[in-house]
């Protein structure tokens, strides 16, 4: 937990650092749309549109993956049951 917090904290100072030290304006142009902004706030949302994109092409195997486990993880159970049906000793009445 504290690792993560840490690992954190590092990367937004890193991101802060760079922000203070790249403040110049840039021009994108893309297809007819013309966009001005600063170094960061561009370089940072193409990070952030990059790991967005990265969790969508995950997304469809995480889920795929997650189904089977559930599907698994019925069969296992149901099995169980039937494994402990077997192994009950017989009740003589």
């Amino acid at each position: 937990m504290y690792s993560a917090l840490l690992a954190f904290l590092l990367l937004l100072f890193l991101a802060v650092a760079f922000s203070l030290q790249n403040p110049e304006p840039i021009i994108l142009n893309f297809f007819g749309w013309t966009f001005q902004g600063s170094l960061v706030v561009v370089l940072m949302s193409t990070l952030a549109l990059g790991a967005l994109l990265s969790v969508l092409a995950l997304l469809p195997s995480y889920i795929k993956k997650t189904r089977l486990i559930a599907r698994q993880q019925k069969t296992i159970a149901t099995l169980e049951r039937s494994v402990a049906e077997f192994t009950q000793p017989p009740t003589n009445t």
